[in-house]
């Protein structure tokens, strides 16, 4: 069998597209054993479906095949799968045991994938520079075969080893052209994996707010890659729980941590772990993931430089709220070691986070780390940055607040923050009236107390104002919508069972009682105000008030009764009371609350 062939039949093709099921659904699964100029893509693709065990057996069944195309290629495709999964010792003498003799085969297309072996197992355990070396190595011998799928492996790994430099619009550059060069060649499930790269990148760099909902695009198109599919489900948990939704963010981990049990994958282990820290972190406080990080010591690698940075800044979070000093110290020193014999980006984003003695800053494009910084030195004037970023997670730890049930007042913002345990809603622009009558019913409040602190009655007679204190209740249940049940009724008092936290500044406090009426947009009858006179003459005011409103809400679709009232030299009240004739008559929509009403045509 000419070696020549290898590499170049129909189904080394298909597996360059990335139809890995497909191919061992046709040959392993269906009993067909796969040729011999075919065996090596065989073994890759049992090998990217996380059937590894059989791609072992497999080649053992075919020991006696001495073709260095094939034996180079199954060597590769093994020793990728164990680097990937963690095993580092497995890996080596099929990365780099052979490699001081093939790379330097007559055949360039040999030692293309030698090199790019080497690349890789120097990617995974932390030597980027030698990384990105040998995948310009493995592009050279690539480009003399015409080898043009590991011309575009190693293209893409040069672009990860820059990214894990902190180099990432440099990297990212690299991994765009790796993504034209799968596409164009028809290499699907590389183009997927590429693009998968370069997006888990840029929510680990620069988490805006629009990342989420592009994992969870990537996500839910069909990937054949189960580690790409298990980076995403990372990606994912930790985007949701540092923006304050832990349910989200348990139901990925779940299927991360359901699909690395299926496959004999420590890192993907390792990297379920990681991930669960950061969930606990901000669902019971840092000091709850004491065990987890325990747990994590003994999975991750000494040479998995990227995972044992995260490892590290999760051990001093987690030290410094149970006040373990020593712990902290030594994990500082673990981290100021691993950064000078690595330069790796997370072991720098966790000195500066945490290492007093570091003066340097977070690469420019590592926004992530700049905002963690912020969380452990408790510097409240990032608090717009993360409103902005939709980061509310880390807010409450930010604040020196452990996990609970409260809720959050950021005037400066106008926020509130439901928070339950690492979920967080935000409830933008609430009514005047919402923060006092939340800190009203921090204790029970009788109806009298309502009425007295928001509309000053100092009287209160039942029949008079019970109905708009049962409107006010209801509306605050409205506004606080799926957490409408923290409002409850105890003995004819209403009781709020999450307190009132205010953040003023650099202090968290309680909001005053109010002292003035509040509230002017329900009709409380013992504050009703004479009306004033019109200023039309029409004896129809009324109707003619709501012609005009229509026709002035024509030219301007979203009004305010002042606006209108101003507009059309009619007094507010006149205005308000055609508004409400036209919300019953369907011919005008109203939207808002308090003084945020606006109302628009239907």
């Amino acid at each position: 069998m000419s070696s020549v062939e290898i590499g170049d039949s129909l189904l080394a093709h298909r597996f360059y597209a990335g139809q890995y099921r497909e191919i061992v659904a046709d040959t392993v699964d269906a009993g067909e054993p796969p040729s011999e100029r075919d065996l090596a893509f065989v073994v890759g693709a049992l090998c990217f479906v996380d059937r590894v065990d059989e791609a072992r057996a497999l080649v053992d069944r075919f020991a006696t095949i001495r073709d260095p195309r094939t034996v180079a290629a199954s060597r590769f495709f093994l020793g990728l799968a164990a680097a990937r999964a963690g095993y580092f010792d497995r890996a080596r003498p099929l990365l780099v045991g052979e490699a001081l003799r093939d790379r330097h085969d007559a055949d360039p297309w040999v030692r293309a994938v030698v090199f790019q072996g080497l690349a890789c197992y120097w990617y995974f355990t932390g030597r980027f520079p030698g990384a990105a070396a040998h995948a310009m190595r493995a592009l050279q011998a690539a480009h003399e075969a015409g080898f043009l799928y590991v011309a575009m492996l190693g293209t893409d790994l040069r672009g990860h080893a820059l990214v894990q430099l902190g180099q990432l619009h440099r990297g990212i550059a690299m991994l765009e052209q790796a993504g034209k060069q799968a596409r164009r060649l028809g290499l699907t499930n590389n183009a997927f994996a590429v693009e998968t790269s370069i997006l888990t990148y840029q929510a680990q760099f620069d988490p805006h707010a629009e990342v989420l909902e592009q994992l969870e695009a990537l996500l839910r198109r069909k990937a054949h890659d189960s580690y790409s599919h298990r980076v995403l489900l990372i990606a994912i948990t930790v985007q949701h729980a540092l923006r304050g939704r832990r349910d989200e963010a348990l139901q990925a981990l779940e299927a991360a941590e359901s699909d690395a049990l299926r496959g004999d994958t420590r890192r993907g282990k390792a990297a379920s772990l990681l991930a669960r820290i950061w969930v606990t972190r901000f669902q019971d406080g840092p000091a709850a993931c004491r065990d987890l990080v325990d747990q994590a010591r003994a999975l991750v690698e000494d040479r998995d430089i990227p995972y044992r940075a995260e490892l590290l800044s999760h051990e001093i979070a987690c030290a410094r709220a149970s006040e373990d000093l020593p712990r902290v110290g030594a994990a500082i020193d673990e981290l100021r070691v691993l950064w000078r014999a690595s330069h790796h980006f997370a072991a720098r984003a966790g000195l500066v986070q945490f290492d007093p003695l570091h003066r340097q800053v977070a690469f420019d494009e590592d926004a992530r780390a700049r905002v963690l910084r912020a969380v452990a030195h408790r510097d409240v004037t990032a608090i717009p940055r993360l409103v902005s970023l939709g980061l509310f997670g880390v807010i409450p730890e930010l604040l020196g607040l452990a996990p609970a049930r409260r809720i959050l007042w950021l005037p400066a913002n106008e926020l509130l923050l439901l928070e339950d345990h690492g979920n967080l809603v935000a409830r933008a622009r609430p009514p005047r009236w919402c923060p006092p009558l939340l800190q009203l019913l921090s204790s029970p409040a009788s109806k009298p107390e309502i009425a007295r602190a928001l509309w000053g009655i100092r009287t209160y007679h039942p029949d008079l104002h019970d109905p708009p204190v049962r409107t006010t209740i209801h509306r605050l249940r409205s506004f606080l919508a799926d957490h409408a049940s923290w409002i409850v009724v105890e003995e004819g008092s209403y009781r709020s069972v999450a307190p009132l936290h205010v953040v003023r500044g650099d202090l968290v406090d309680r909001e005053p009682a109010p002292t003035a009426p509040l509230w002017e947009d329900i009709h409380v009858p013992a504050l009703e105000v004479p009306r004033e006179p019109e200023r039309s003459q029409s004896a129809s005011p009324a109707i003619d008030t709501k012609q005009l409103v229509l026709a002035r809400l024509e030219d301007v679709p979203d009004a305010s009764v002042p606006e209108l009232a101003k507009s059309l030299e009619r007094s507010a009240s006149t205005v308000l009371r055609a508004l409400r004739d036209l919300v019953d008559e369907r011919r005008v929509e109203r939207k808002g609350f308090a003084r945020a009403t606006r109302y628009q045509l239907r």
